[in-house]
């Protein structure tokens, strides 16, 4: 019964607060009229009797504040009290309000949106079975140049037998197909993978199954597993798929299985394996007996329970030793194999970017705090001779501090719900230009994560706010503020914390700059580079050629002459050419090893990037000859085998020669074995196609008609518009087989914009914070010059009546201004040491002390203080001497 009647009368209290506040009233009233009465018949005046009774209870306010504390629920009822008056506060100070809640929105909802993304794809777990067991297996080929390699089919078979410490050992190469039927051609990138893909990487179908041990056998059965994306888009979402046959590359394949559309491949960038294949079908199990030298694999394993990523990577290893003696192959080098884990590998490259934008979002929220807390200090100095009235009142400090935090809370609170739109706004804008190494940032959101993150940082950077206005309350003496009135309103020690918070923001700002400088640097660095082929005025597309229509070299041949034969004919079109590998792809690298034959050992091979050619593919992407010929039509006679090298590959075999006309043993046919023998007959300049940052390795081009690799690439040289030859191309191909798919129909220098995509993202969005720091940090400098002005109206008065010119005026404003400036300069110099080390990775041709970059941004600063001095500065002019010392 006792609970009952606490809680009827804490409903009571709420709900009939203003009645009882009214009746408290009443009674005071009476009170002090009785009171006052009595001392009347003592001899007292009226106004004396009133006002001595008023003083020995300590005032009407503090009786009634004493007499609300002691009420059921009291707590309750001055907290949304204090929410009330927190908002009528801020609502009377309209352009503090909202300078301080874009303020605040800006820096939370840049932080947060950046948190987020970082969170989906650094932090999110794989959307795998345990996903911490999984790990990604690599052959170190560093004397390939090639660190990060792939696994042979016999490799990985002895992984699979020799291995204790995983459960299961997969493996998948990313391929083409072309879909034919039901619609129009279509060609899809597919995984092929061996049978237990899936289960070992703990991926459940949504529909059907996955491959299973039925499907390993040499000659794997005609079944695909479907990608969710494909399943909507192609069939309508068609439960049915499920045991339906499809045409694949000409051949009827069964559809047995379809994942669930948040399913993707979560893999390193290196190898070359993307998020989000079409299809999936099963590799042969006769790849264990395939050449050794046939490095295709991408292997995956799953470690047992309780394994650590060393002992994994300490087995492998391990292995790798084993078979290095065992087989006469590897010569005196044995393959060095390593394991990582998969989550951290697949991340490993867009982790600096990201980490890199995350450092600036977070010292831009510093600096949007800093700039409100600046702005706060103004206010609770402001509101110097308000607290000392509310003193004088009868109201406690205690309650004081109540409401300075309810205050700040209500603020923060309000900056972080506005925080919250920006993220959002945000997280749609960085999707729409993400670059294709963050793909995954379409993944990021906010969830309940986000916001809590929001909300924690608001309740933290409330507390901080509160500060101002609660040291102000301690400080404050009632008596002599209300003497001296506003005269005294910010003093020394606010000037002085003001002071402090714009040097510190500018420190920040400057930090941003140089960040945002060195990544500019880098930008321009990398797009000056020279690549040794022109992308302009280029359109390309890939094509693959089926093998149930496409049979015999012939056909093939046939094909390519008749297609380049329709695009030269094209209006606007010079040239034509084709290459197995469009520069900066996406497609897995292919390589031969080659020694000259007069060694006639393999084991001394060098290894090459290997590419095949059309005739016309050299004369369209403007590669320079160095000597020798390109391919011409000629080579297709089959008497003789034919090579292009680079300029690398011909220093380096015959240092001093000519190397048109030598031989050398190659792999073309990718058999494993470099026994074919080719004659070069040409030598270009080393491309850099497979990354814009850096030569890797030598290169060797094949002619089309001796080494065919499908698909093929196509190169369009054009004057006109190339966007422009997308109808025209199309129909050509369709002309001449209409059930050709064709994709990835774009301009050719779009491949190496992608390339530099991730250095491009992350120089946008520390330019953007640094700009934005700037303009906080001005915002700063223009505040604290502008109540200083204010509050040296008399002192400044005083100047220009003892005859002190409007020059010097300005002088002393700018004065401080560029103190404060230079302050901030040399504090965020010494930062931009330790801050800018993240951004090492992210640095193509520049130094972290590049000189360039100091040397504008410093001087941006300064002209940006001078920008925002000025203002003060004229007003400082502005001051009338008599009206000033009046006050």
């Amino acid at each position: 019964m006792r609970s009952i009647r606490r809680v009827l009368s804490l409903v009571r209290n709420l709900v009939r607060g203003g009645a009882l506040d009214r009746d408290l009233d009443d009674e005071l009233a009476s009170y002090v009229e009785e009171m006052a009465s009595r001392r009347v018949t003592q001899g007292m005046t009226a106004e004396e009797a009133r006002r001595s009774t008023l003083a020995d209870m300590g005032g009407v306010s503090r009786v009634r504040d004493l007499v609300r504390d002691g009420r059921r629920g009291a707590r309750v009822e001055a907290l949304a009290s204090d929410v009330r008056y927190g908002w009528r506060g801020l609502a009377a100070a309209p352009i503090f309000t909202m300078t301080a809640l874009a303020t605040l929105a800006l820096g939370i909802g840049a932080t947060t949106a950046i948190l987020s993304i970082v969170r989906a794809v650094l932090l999110q777990p794989l959307p795998y079975r345990e996903p911490d067991r999984l790990v990604f297996v690599w052959s170190d080929l560093t004397r390939a140049s090639y660190p990060r390699g792939p696994l042979a089919g016999p490799e990985l078979q002895d992984l699979r037998q020799r291995c204790r410490q995983f459960e299961g050992l997969g493996a998948i190469w990313a391929n083409t197909a072309a879909l034919t039927g039901d619609g129009d051609p279509e060609q899809l990138r597919i995984g092929l993978v061996t049978a237990d893909f899936f289960s070992v990487l703990g991926a459940e179908p949504l529909l059907g199954r996955t491959f299973g041990p039925e499907d390993n056998t040499p000659a794997p059965p005609p079944v695909v597993v479907i990608a969710w994306s494909l399943w909507q888009r192609r069939y309508g979402g068609d439960p049915s798929i499920i045991g339906r046959r499809i045409l694949m590359n000409g051949a009827p394949v069964s559809v047995v299985g379809v994942m669930p559309a948040t399913f993707r491949l979560w893999m390193p960038a290196e190898a070359n394996v993307p998020d989000s294949l079409q299809a999936w079908r099963p590799l042969s199990s006769g790849i264990a007996r395939a050449p050794r030298g046939q490095q295709f694999l991408r292997v995956v394993g799953r470690m047992r329970p309780g394994v650590t990523v060393d002992q994994a990577s300490e087995e492998v290893a391990s292995v790798g030793l084993a078979i290095g003696r065992e087989f006469e192959y590897y010569g005196q080098s044995a393959p060095v194999f390593y394991a990582l884990p998969l989550h951290a590998d697949a991340v490993h490259t867009v982790r600096p970017a990201l980490l890199a934008v995350l450092i600036g979002a977070v010292l831009l929220l510093v600096i949007a705090c800093l700039n409100v807390a600046n702005l706060l200090v103004a206010r609770a100095a402001a509101r110097r001779h308000e607290t000392a009235l509310r003193f004088a009142l009868g109201a406690t400090r205690g309650r004081l501090f109540q409401q300075r935090l309810v205050e700040g809370l209500v603020l923060s609170i309000m900056g972080a719900i506005g925080g919250l739109g920006v993220a959002t706004i945000m997280l749609r804008l960085l999707a729409s230009i993400r670059p294709d190494s963050l793909s995954r940032i379409e993944g990021a959101g906010l969830d309940a994560w986000a916001v809590a993150i929001a909300m924690g940082v608001a309740i933290l950077w409330a507390l901080f706010f509160s500060l101002a206005p609660l040291l102000e309350i301690a400080r404050t003496s009632p008596s002599q503020s209300l003497l001296t009135g506003s005269r005294l309103a910010g003093g020394p020690v606010e000037q002085r914390t003001r002071a402090m918070l714009v040097v510190v923001e500018v420190a920040l700002g400057l930090v941003l700059l140089v960040s945002a400088g060195l990544l500019l640097r880098a930008s321009q660095k990398l797009a000056a580079v020279d690549p040794h082929f022109d992308t302009d005025q280029i359109m390309s597309f890939r094509l693959a050629l089926p093998g149930s229509r496409y049979r015999s070299p012939d056909a093939i041949k046939s094909f390519s002459r008749q297609l380049s034969s329709s695009l030269v004919a094209l209006p606007g079109v010079q040239s034509v050419g084709g290459i197995s590998h469009l520069p900066y792809d996406d497609l897995p690298n292919w390589s031969t090893p080659y020694f000259r034959p007069e060694t006639a050992d393999p084991t001394t091979a060098n290894e090459a990037d290997a590419r095949t050619v059309t005739p016309g593919y050299f004369e369209t992407v403007h590669a320079r000859l160095v000597e020798g010929r390109f391919f011409a039509e000629s080579d297709e006679d089959g008497k003789t085998s034919v090579a292009i090298v680079d300029d690398w590959l011909a220093r380096r075999t015959w240092p001093g020669q000519t190397a048109v006309g030598k031989r050398l043993l190659a792999d073309p046919g990718t058999t494993g074995l470099p026994n074919t023998e080719v004659t070069v007959v040409g030598v270009v300049r080393h491309l850099r196609h497979r990354t814009p940052t850096r030569d890797v390795r030598e290169q060797m081009y094949f002619p089309q008609w001796q080494v065919y690799r499908s698909p093929l690439a196509y190169v369009v040289r054009t004057t006109a518009d190339p966007a422009s030859l997308s109808g025209p191309i199309r129909q050509a191909v369709a002309k001449l087989d209409p059930q050709l798919p064709i994709s990835d129909l774009r301009p050719l220098d779009s491949y190496g914009f992608a390339a530099r995509g991730t250095l491009r993202f992350t120089t946008s969005l520390s330019a953007a914070f640094s700009t934005a720091a700037l303009l906080l940090a001005c915002i700063g400098i223009y505040g604290v010059l502008a109540y200083s002005v204010t509050r040296r109206r008399v002192e400044l008065s005083i100047r220009r009546a003892l005859g002190a010119s409007r020059g010097q005026i300005v002088a002393l404003v700018m004065r401080e201004a560029f103190g404060l400036a230079a302050i901030g300069a040399v504090v965020g110099l010494v930062a931009t040491i330790p801050a800018t080390r993240v951004l090492r990775t992210q640095l193509y041709g520049v130094t972290l002390a590049d000189p360039l970059t100091y040397a504008v941004a410093i001087p941006l600063l300064l002209t940006s203080v001078a920008v925002a001095a000025s203002v003060p500065a004229w007003r400082a002019t502005s001051v009338r001497e008599v009206e000033a010392l009046r006050e």
